[in-house]
């Protein structure tokens, strides 16, 4: 069986991407408070033939990280996670000099380290692995060129964005694919370069 994750699903772009891998894939639906919304897709995949799971964690925890994938994987031996899709974030918009520090703080947190954190984590086990597998990430607009009173977001977002292509460079031969989605792929993120899914 063929799993993907995908963090902040319950709800808004993750819960689109989760519906439609729940095409061709297991869906694994990362949600940090939302049980009520998270449950709602679990039974809309299912309503459709599909098959669902929840994992809630913060993606800002690296603790709660370690212990929810040690736990999926201890259910589910000789199998793992073939797809990644790192979109859970958060936006905390303010004019830079009335910004609080845990507004920015808590944008890192989530849209940048979140990314680090389970990006990692899955990674040792996609490396070696004949099939590798695939990790999207969730960019921005907002990190190509910055938006007003976004300044904690649009940080995130280019630091995610260079760090998407920096870690490319690292997989490329090691069936792993990496790449920052456009917004052609917002509508259909589930695209790769040559416009199939892959997977």
């Amino acid at each position: 069986m063929k799993y993907a994750l995908i963090t902040g699903a319950s709800r808004g772009i993750g819960r689109a991407v989760a519906l439609l891998l729940a095409e061709q894939y297991s869906i694994i639906i990362n949600y940090r408070s939302n049980s009520e919304c998270a449950q709602e897709v679990k039974r809309q995949i299912e309503a459709h033939g599909g098959h669902a799971e929840l994992l809630p964690f913060d993606v800002a925890d690296p603790g709660a990280i370690e212990a929810s994938v040690d736990a999926w994987e201890a259910a589910h031996p000789g199998e793992f996670i073939s797809v990644l899709v790192n979109n859970a974030g958060i936006r905390r918009d303010n004019v830079m000099f009335m910004m609080s520090e845990d507004d920015w703080h808590s944008v890192l947190d989530t849209n940048m380290n979140g990314f680090f954190y389970i990006t990692r984590r899955l990674l040792k086990h996609m490396m070696p692995r004949k099939r590798g597998g695939r990790i999207i990430n969730m960019a921005s607009l907002s990190g190509l060129k910055g938006m007003p009173g976004q300044v904690n977001y649009s940080a995130a977002k280019a630091a995610l964005i260079g760090a998407t292509k920096a870690l490319a460079y690292a997989v490329h031969n090691m069936s792993v694919l990496k790449r920052n989605t456009s917004l052609r792929e917002r509508l259909n993120p589930s695209l790769t370069t040559d416009g199939k899914l892959r997977g």
